[in-house]
């Protein structure tokens, strides 16, 4: 009896954890990092005291090899970066990775209710909502085409709009699943969600939600017995989406500006801009691809090594950078195929279980949730960094363990 009360305290507690995660994320600096930290010790002390490896466990097994994958692969990178010493203080950026299998431990060991990261989730969403109506907390910032104000939460801009994407969706995704009460609030918080990825001007953001609105039309056409009323207010919700970007002045100013940006550098103008850096950097490491080593030139070193020699005001400009805005070919760089191939896995890994799960339940919206969360990420990477961002590393190993703990706990089931 008092075995049984503990668990049920545990579990609690777990819940409440997961309930915060989502809000303090993105509104409070280290905040989402006490609920990871938190989570961390309780695996370790489970392990410990339980004899229990998150290693041996079915359900959390390939979680716990992919992300301890990953942050070897980075350590290797560093290794090889021939200045590991200077490099080594970026490393606690990627701890997630490593306390990921104890993350996972301690998740695996409590009754899940998704409801708690559900309406934490939609919190979230209201909450940086109304703090960017509000317009108290919007930060000077350069992008290549000039000062400008954007609001960022507590993390880079684009980032910042991703996390909103990604966070969007979930919620979006449970949304058909709901009672009508619970409707109305989750529509607020969709609503909520379209306000901020709008008004963060990211346009890598903007494509992203695009290109998930599609794979998200598709899953539900390919879903078995959904209801013609369902079915209407998800395309009726779909419609509103896109007509509102299409007719928003800021989104219409800023594909100009980008569609104009890329017309300037086909025709040979390298006037400094967001466009004209993202395509310096591409252009410059494709064409030295095949001189990386095997083990990569090294952590956080792509720039240096491809632009330290260049004299061009944008060379100059983009050797101060850290990253290519492209996290597939960053990765390339920096840790050669070791580091590349660590991130394709634990990218399309879990991709490939969500889909293979999707398959013989399309019902249940834990698997496109899942699907839709690694695919988001994939699409974030094309223009930006990815896993080497501390929102963004936490923000995926917290959704993705809870996905992929949910989905081996589903699949088989009646």
């Amino acid at each position: 009896m008092i075995e049984q009360s503990l668990s049920k305290n545990y579990s609690q507690f777990v819940n409440v954890l997961i309930f915060i995660f989502p809000i303090l994320i993105n509104s409070v600096k280290v905040g989402g990092d006490i609920v990871l930290f938190i989570l961390a010790m309780m695996g370790i002390f489970i392990a410990i005291s339980q004899k229990l490896s998150p290693f041996s466990i079915k359900d959390i097994k390939v979680f716990s090899y992919l992300t301890i994958g990953y942050f070897i692969s980075v350590c290797l990178s560093v290794l090889f970066s021939g200045q590991a010493a200077e490099l080594a203080h970026y490393i606690p950026r990627d701890f997630y990775f490593l306390f990921a299998p104890f993350i996972a431990l301690a998740l695996y060991k409590a009754e899940i209710n998704l409801n708690y990261l559900l309406t934490g989730t939609k919190v979230a969403l209201l909450i940086l909502g109304i703090i960017l109506f509000m317009g108290n907390s919007y930060f000077l910032i350069n992008n290549g085409e000039g000062a400008v104000m954007r609001y960022c939460g507590v993390m880079n801009c684009a980032v910042f709009a991703n996390l909103a994407v990604s966070m969007f969706f979930i919620v979006f995704i449970f949304f058909q699943h709901e009672s009508s009460k619970h409707k109305v609030f989750t529509l607020l918080s969709l609503v909520s969600g379209i306000y901020i990825i709008v008004t963060a001007e990211t346009r890598g953001a903007w494509l992203s939600m695009l290109l998930l609105i599609g794979i998200n039309a598709y899953f539900f056409y390919r879903k078995q017995n959904i209801t013609r009323k369902n079915f209407k207010i998800i395309m009726l919700i779909a419609f509103v989406l896109i007509s509102a970007g299409v007719s928003n002045q800021l989104i219409k100013d800023r594909v100009n500006i980008g569609y104009q940006n890329i017309s300037n550098w086909m025709s040979g103008d390298r006037t400094m801009n967001a466009v004209s850096l993202r395509l310096g950097m591409y252009e410059k490491a494709i064409d030295n691809i095949e001189n990386v080593p095997f083990f990569g030139h090294g952590y956080r070193t792509s720039n240096i090594v491809l632009f330290q020699n260049e004299s061009s005001p944008l060379g100059k400009e983009i050797v101060g950078y850290n990253h290519l805005h492209n996290a597939y070919l960053t990765n390339y760089y920096n840790g050669g195929f070791v580091l590349l191939g660590a991130l394709l896995l634990i990218l399309f890994a879990p991709l490939r279980i969500f889909l293979k799960a999707n398959s013989q339940d399309r019902k249940n919206p834990i698997f496109i949730s899942g699907a839709l969360l690694t695919l988001g990420y994939i699409s974030f990477g094309i223009v930006n960094i990815l896993l080497g961002d501390t929102y963004m590393n936490g923000f995926y190993v917290f959704f993705l363990c809870i996905f992929l703990l949910q989905a081996n706990k589903s699949i088989g089931k009646p």
